[in-house]
């Protein structure tokens, strides 16, 4: 049974009986895979040579590009005029030109991909004989917001329109929930060219939800290559990897990742390998292969037990382990995941393409309405900072997404027109310890006392995990609304360390909220106080004023220390020694309000 049917933007609804067109794109790191949904048929979408797995490379030839499966054509090739790994470069600055040796000009990131995505497009229109325009591209789930957009702004200027940028691991469960109707609560390993994503979704008739990731973007079958050359020049008493030539260097590590490959159907050859323009030869075997990749394979690991522990799950709990990604095809990864779990491993669905059918099966349920819902969770708590210097959490972290969330604030100071809204990110309990993503000034708001006006804050996160946050008083209509953009990314590593840093100092986080909530409760009690003065003098007696008085300086005084209890103490003391005052005042106030008054008009 249908849960909930979904139309989204993009669909046509003049056209009831005719598909939407919207290609599915999994950019990865190592290849490009393309892919469609047609009627009940998925298809992989070929380059010219008839190729579904195309190479994420580039290289300059002759005065043009060439991409992917071209640059093998070439009766000669250099590996080291190649450019590749290029999603690697999106987690650093994406938008930062960079010079490459083998380019006239200097590209950015951003650039470099458009120029991919602009031949994978030109692939999909040539194969399916119409034009294309519409997405959705998979990233890994522990890219930034930064990372995120730029890969978005990349596709859009190559001329796709992005429907929906949708997580690695998320794809492939979709895949399986989907194609295989698979059902339970299921750990993702993916592990690629150059990322490890890491996922736990609960598939269900009709939802997909994501209950924890995590992963690292410097991490995947790039190092592995990397580690294994270093261990075969090693074993072979030969010159260090940091030794060689740039463009040498390139050529080595991309023999020892054929080297790799043939590993998986011999377990050891001898095979050449050239050296400062010398050929010599190398003995090459799989233990030296999973000796050089273990440590690398063991952080994956540690990765995975924590992702399980953020879902508040069991190993007990699961029902199996997806694996994704060719990295995912090594005999040691399958056997440490194997020996930690003791889980069924589904692969049936080749991990080479199983995002990319993912993504096709998103993209056409996006533009021609679909029988199921897929939620993803934000990785770190959203909020912002409040009197006091204190975070006040809006979206607590692994929130489901899309999220809409409200929360009302007040002022503290007596005639507050302006309040300054500050978007934080973090764990933490004080403004200090966490992320600032932004701020904006809310003006407008009505002169009144401390508490009175009331201002409604509201975070939406989109299904993409862009964040936008809008302030409003309803009483003047005032308002106003940021869409954060970060000015510096956030790397994988950062986010765990926030998430372990809010557990290491719960308690002393916790002290340090309770400090910072009592002075500023005095605060307000003393700013009270000040506005009142006349008031206080008029109707107190000197042995009132002068003990108020005292009070009032030896709580101004205990401010500047780290008391709380003091200064709890003082405020209770202070309370105690104004409710003479208060009764007084009260008294006058409901006098005034009674002058001239008629007694019958008041039953």
């Amino acid at each position: 049974m249908a849960l909930l049917e979904i139309k989204e933007p993009g669909g046509n609804s003049e056209i009831e009986n005719e598909e939407q067109i919207c290609i599915g794109i999994d950019f990865g790191t190592t290849n490009c895979v393309c892919s469609i949904k047609r009627g009940d048929e998925i298809q992989l979408i070929p380059d010219e040579l008839g190729n579904f797995i195309i190479p994420t490379i580039i290289s300059y030839e002759q005065g043009g590009f060439l991409f992917g499966n071209q640059v093998f054509k070439m009766e000669e090739y250099k590996e080291s005029k190649f450019i590749f790994s290029i999603k690697r470069l999106f987690v650093e600055n994406p938008s930062k030109k960079i010079k490459f040796d083998n380019l006239d000009s200097d590209y950015s990131p951003i650039e470099l991909a458009s120029l991919v995505f602009e031949y994978l497009k030109k692939c999909s229109e040539n194969f399916l004989k119409t034009k294309i325009n519409k997405c959705v591209i998979t990233v890994p789930a522990y890219f930034d917001d930064i990372s995120r957009s730029a890969i978005k702004r990349s596709a859009s200027a190559s001329g796709f329109d992005v429907l929906r940028l949708i997580n690695e691991p998320t794809a492939a469960a979709y895949a399986y929930g989907l194609e295989k109707e698979t059902r339970g609560n299921f750990f993702v390993y993916d592990i690629g060219g150059g990322t490890v994503d890491l996922s736990i979704l609960k598939l269900t008739q009709g939802v997909f939800k994501v209950l924890s990731s995590g992963g690292d973007v410097y991490l995947g079958g790039d190092d592995f290559d990397i580690a294994f050359c270093k261990e075969i020049l090693r074993f072979n008493n030969l010159t260090e990897l940091e030794n060689f030539k740039s463009s040498e260097k390139i050529i080595a590590i991309k023999k020892c990742k054929k080297f790799k490959e043939r590993l998986s159907i011999k377990s050891d050859f001898e095979d050449r390998l050239i050296i400062d323009g010398v050929e010599v030869k190398l003995k090459v075997n799989i233990e030296l292969l999973n000796s050089s990749i273990s440590q690398l394979v063991e952080k994956t690991i540690k990765i995975s037990k924590e992702v399980l522990f953020q879902a508040n799950l069991d190993v007990s709990d699961l029902d199996g382990v997806i694996f994704v990604g060719g990295s995912s095809r090594l005999g040691l990864i399958n056997k440490r995941i194997s020996e930690e779990f003791k889980l069924k491993i589904f692969s049936d669905i080749d991990p080479d393409i199983v995002v990319a059918r993912g993504a096709a099966l998103h993209a056409y349920g996006l533009v021609n309405g679909a029988k199921n819902l897929l939620l993803d969770i934000t990785p770190l708590s959203l909020g912002i900072e409040t009197a006091g210097g204190l975070m006040e959490k809006i979206v607590e972290r692994n929130s489901t997404i899309p999220i809409i969330k409200e929360q009302e604030f007040t002022t503290y100071e007596n005639g507050q027109t302006a309040i300054k809204i500050h978007i934080l990110q973090g764990e933490r309990e004080t403004v200090e310890d966490n992320r600032s993503l932004g701020e904006f000034i809310l003006n407008g708001i009505p002169a009144k006392p401390p508490g009175m006006p009331r201002i409604k804050v509201r975070f939406a996160i989109d299904s993409n995990g862009i964040l936008s946050v809008a302030a409003s008083e309803e009483s003047m209509g005032v308002s106003k609304e940021l869409e954060v953009k970060p000015t510096h990314g956030l790397e994988v590593e950062d986010m765990k360390d926030m998430i372990k840093d809010s557990i290491i100092n719960g308690s002393v986080d916790i002290e340090k909220r309770l400090l910072k909530e009592s002075k500023m409760e005095a605060k307000i009690f003393l700013n009270e106080m000040k506005n009142l003065k006349k008031e206080l003098s008029d109707l107190s007696t000197k042995d009132e004023l002068k003990k108020v008085n005292t009070i009032i300086n030896d709580l101004e005084s205990e401010l500047k220390n780290d008391n709380r209890k003091k200064i709890k103490e003082l405020i209770k003391l202070l309370d105690q020694a104004t409710q003479s005052f208060s009764e007084k005042r009260i008294k006058k106030s409901i006098k005034s309000a009674l002058v001239g008054k008629n007694y019958d008009n008041l039953l």
